[in-house]
């Protein structure tokens, strides 16, 4: 902006406050899965409670409750929460996940389709994927490369350890190749999310990410949605299990839990008529655990489908205790997310993981379950008649468990998740292209050779206009705050600068000289300046340069303040101030200076060296139009 005093004009359609994330990520609504919901509930935090817009990359749904056999390319969020949400659905195949075949050829499909996808993405402050499928993070990271902006990894679980474990999948070519992908992305995320410290702690030794930029953010469970219930509800009523102790297992029934550990209970308790082991969800091994219980004669085995959302505080109040496992050596490459619902519905739990995990350390600290050993069903066997015998201790157990919920209740873990994205919204280093200063300097020393004659006729135009000086000099504020002088054809009348304070020049401003008026109509009078940018002081395009003393007023009393108490003054000042940029471009001329900064602050984010030919070209434009002191719409 030019010095000077701001007129009191009509405040401008209020700025967005929030941040706008882009998520990738297959699962999302309306999919059901636990990685599914989790997203879900964050992408509508971030809108709700934080004020931001949130678009997401997400596959076909692969597992839903009565979903709609056609969803539409560009699909409305849950809870119609408007176009602040939006889901971009990049079209895969839904091949049986049951076999390898058919999951990889999901994998590949989504990832193809979310390429297209990411050119539909625009106007990005931070760039988020997660691991569903895990070479999806490359799409986003290359789409973060294009945006200009953050790029945020969250890791859900660690690949290729999990599929090796359990997925007993031996693939050397591939498994060499999810490996490299994941160093990849966490070495170059600005900032990594593992789920625990046992995942932090894998993810920097055997993924060489940054130990500064790694952090952990645990998954959540909704305390006021799911609630310690009474046994005798609507679930447990109708499929007969108020009168039954009930074992069980609810999410997803996959690979990497050891459900055969819970099926040899079964079988070693299957004489107790009042002890019955349900398993509520679905996944790739409920057949196999269906048939092996048909073979066993296992009668105290039931299968229940996935709970409706609403629901989950029935059946989750159904059971006596839970069981909660993973396989051998999968500590640390994920977390149950399950334990967490297990443990806002005020019950305890059986855990039958290793002992260096995130479940065991939350159990020992919280005293909210029972440990076993892994891969021992006598062990697993002692402890469910432990609490089968002793009421009391689940009693104490559950209580325990629900009092730690809260620890993990989703408005605090999402508020995490937010603090974040703003955190490395503002902290990561602008990323300045190669080209710009190479460019400005060539420029420059272009425009200055060809732009002699034009200095000649306005050199002669200001001493027949008032005879006053032909230059004006200026101490102007420069990148990381240093002052330099700022030299520019003089346009106002000479005693006009010879005031203490420096005001902006309002519409019809007494102070500019004839000549000064057309100077500053088609930004004439800004030519000296080219040797400012060929010194490194300046460069094309940039924030406004600011003077030192300038001021602005505030408020009905117009009461004058510093520019520099101006919020948003520090961000600008990240790089070289500009001869033109989005906000000389793009701001009415006499809105507040902190709605100005604001543009300023989206041109640091978001700069690149196509951005700067793009601003330079319209830029000439609005000169050959005279339109530089127009009021109102310059494009």
């Amino acid at each position: 902006m030019r010095a000077g005093h701001a007129t009191s004009s009509p405040e401008p359609t209020p700025w967005p406050t929030g941040l706008h994330i882009v998520f990738f990520n297959r699962a999302f609504y309306p999919d059901i899965t636990a990685t599914s919901q989790l997203l879900t509930e964050l992408c509508q935090d971030l809108v709700v409670r934080h004020g931001c817009s949130v678009t997401v990359v997400a596959g076909t749904p692969q597992t839903t409750i009565n979903a709609p056999e056609n969803q539409p390319s560009h699909q409305a969020a849950p809870d119609n929460l408007g176009s602040r949400i939006a889901i971009l659905r990049a079209r895969a195949t839904r091949f049986s996940k049951r076999r390898l075949i058919g999951r990889i050829t999901n994998y590949i499909s989504y990832f193809v389709s979310a390429i297209f996808a990411s050119f539909k993405v625009a106007g990005v402050d931070v760039v988020v994927s997660l691991t569903d499928p895990p070479i999806i993070p490359l799409v986003a990271y290359a789409t973060a490369k294009r945006l200009n902006c953050p790029f945020v990894m969250v890791y859900q679980d660690v690949f290729p350890e999990v599929a090796q474990i359990a997925k007993n999948y031996k693939n050397r070519v591939i498994i060499g190749l999810l490996h490299r992908i994941n160093c990849f992305v966490a070495q170059r995320a600005d900032r990594v999310v593992a789920l625990s410290e046992t995942m932090k702690f894998k993810l920097i030794k055997e993924k060489s990410a940054d130990g500064d930029k790694t952090v952990v953010i645990s998954n959540w469970t909704d305390c006021s949605n799911i609630v310690p219930e009474d046994k005798r509800n609507p679930f447990s009523l109708s499929h007969g299990l108020a009168d039954k102790f009930v074992v069980m297992h609810s999410g997803n029934i996959g690979l990497s839990q050891d459900f055969d550990l819970i099926i040899e209970a079964a079988a070693r308790l299957k004489d107790k008529p009042d002890i019955i082991f349900v398993i509520v969800g679905d996944g790739v091994r409920k057949p196999d655990l269906q048939r092996k219980s048909k073979q066993l004669h296992l009668t105290n085995v039931v299968f229940f489908p996935y709970q409706p959302k609403e629901l989950l505080r029935f059946s989750f109040a159904a059971a006596d205790v839970f069981i909660v496992t993973l396989k051998n050596g999968l500590a640390g490459y994920l977390v149950p997310s399950k334990i967490y619902g297990i443990l806002a519905a005020g019950r305890p739990y059986i855990a039958a993981l290793e002992p260096a995990s995130e479940v065991n350390d939350l159990t020992r600290k919280y005293r909210c379950g029972l440990l076993t050993r892994l891969a021992d069903p006598d062990d697993l066997v002692r402890n469910i008649l432990l609490l089968y015998g002793n009421r009391d201790l689940a009693g104490s157990l559950g209580a325990n468990a629900r009092a730690a919920a809260l620890y993990f209740d989703r408005p605090a873990r999402t508020e995490e998740y937010y603090r974040l994205f703003e955190h490395v919204t503002h902290s990561v280093r602008p990323k300045f292209s190669a080209f710009k200063r190479p460019f400005d300097v060539l420029l420059a020393g272009t425009g200055l050779l060809f732009s002699l004659p034009l200095w000649v006729l306005i050199i002669v135009a200001i001493k027949i206009d008032d005879g006053g000086p032909v230059f004006f000099s200026q101490d102007r504020v420069g990148r990381r705050g240093t002052v330099f002088e700022s030299l520019k054809f003089r346009s106002m009348k000479a005693e006009s600068n010879e005031k203490t304070e420096v005001f902006q020049a309002s519409a019809g401003d007494r102070r500019i000289t004839r000549v000064g008026r057309l100077l500053r109509n088609t930004a004439m009078d800004e030519l000296p300046q080219l040797w400012n940018i060929f010194k490194g002081d300046m460069s094309f395009v940039g924030p406004r340069a600011l003077m030192p003393t300038e001021v602005e007023t505030r408020g009905n009393a117009g009461k004058a303040v510093s520019i520099s108490d101006v919020p948003g003054y520090k961000v600008r000042q990240l790089v070289r101030p500009g001869l033109t940029g989005i906000a000389q471009i793009y701001a009415d001329r006499d809105i507040r200076r902190r709605h100005k900064f604001k543009f300023d602050a989206l041109y640091v984010k978001k700069q690149t060296f196509g951005l700067d030919l793009r601003l330079i070209l319209v830029s000439f434009w609005i000169t050959f139009r005279g339109k530089w002191e127009h009021r109102g719409r310059k494009v």
